[in-house]
C-alpha cells in the first residue's frame, strides 16, 4: 500500500509564519490554512499545487509495474502528490516505491539525496526533463510568505496578505557523477568532463539563457548528442 488517507476532516499541522498569530485552523481542499481571526480571514495569493486540478496520471514502481490511470496533482509546498479516490484525497506515504510518477506530459522521480550536499527541502520530487549521459532534473518550491511590511515612496505597510512564493532550481547530473546546480555556462562546464569547447561555442552562437527551461533543454540535448 502506497497510498495515505488525507482526510478533509483531518487537521494538518502547518508552522505558523514568523510575525503572525494562530487562532484557528481550517483545511481548504485538503491543505491546512492558519485563520487570523474570527471575524476576517487573512487571503492567501496562489496555490501550493503545481496545478490546481485533478488530472489523468498514472505511477511506475521500480518493480516495473504500473497502476491504473489515477487523477493526481503535485502539492509543491509540500512536496507530495495527491490522489483523489471516492471524494477523499490520498497521498503517496512511501515515494521510495515509486520510480516514475507520469503526470500529463511531465515525468517525476524521487530522490531525496539527487543533490548530496543539500538540504532536505531542496531535494525529493524532481520533474525529470532529460534523460541521458547528462540528465535535466527540475526542482520547484512554493514558500509561504507573509507580507507584513514593505514600504513604498510614500511609506506604509504591506498587504498583510499570504502569497505563495515559488523558487525554481536547475540540476544536472551525469551518469557518474554527482548533480549539481545549472546557473551559469560556468557552472554547467566546470560538470562537464568532455566536450567543454564545443558546448560553450553552442551556448554563446545560440544566446543561450540559464534562466529559461527550454534553452537550458537545447543545451543538453546538444551535449548528448555529442
Amino acid at each position: 500500500m502506497i497510498l495515505g488517507s488525507l482526510s478533509f476532516a483531518q487537521v494538518i499541522k502547518v508552522e505558523v509564519p514568523r510575525g503572525a498569530r494562530a487562532e484557528s485552523t481550517d483545511l481548504i481542499d485538503g491543505v491546512a490554512t492558519h485563520n487570523y481571526s474570527t471575524k476576517s480571514k487573512i487571503p492567501i495569493n496562489g496555490i501550493p499545487f503545481l496545478n490546481e486540478n485533478f488530472t489523468s496520471g498514472v505511477l511506475e514502481l521500480h518493480d516495473g509495474s504500473k497502476s491504473e490511470e489515477v487523477l493526481l496533482r503535485y502539492n509543491i509546498s509540500r512536496d507530495l502528490f495527491e490522489i483523489l479516490r471516492n471524494n477523499d484525497t490520498l497521498t503517496l506515504n512511501r515515494p521510495f516505491a515509486v520510480k516514475y510518477v507520469y503526470l500529463d506530459d511531465k515525468v517525476f522521480i524521487f530522490d531525496p539525496k539527487l543533490r548530496e550536499d543539500a538540504e532536505r527541502i531542496f531535494n525529493g520530487y524532481f520533474q525529470l526533463r532529460v534523460d541521458g549521459k547528462l540528465s535535466f532534473y527540475i526542482k520547484r518550491r512554493k514558500d509561504l510568505s507573509y507580507d507584513s511590511f514593505a514600504q513604498n515612496y510614500q511609506g506604509g505597510s504591506g498587504t498583510k496578505e499570504y502569497y505563495y512564493i515559488e523558487k525554481v532550481s536547475f540540476v544536472g547530473k551525469s551518469t557518474d557523477g554527482k548533480a549539481f546546480l545549472i546557473t551559469s555556462t560556468k557552472s554547467l562546464l566546470n560538470n562537464l568532463k568532455d566536450h567543454k569547447p564545443e558546448v560553450k561555442a553552442f551556448i554563446k552562437e545560440n544566446k543561450i539563457k540559464f534562466k529559461k527551461e527550454e534553452d537550458i533543454v537545447r543545451v543538453i540535448e546538444y551535449y548528448n548528442s555529442l
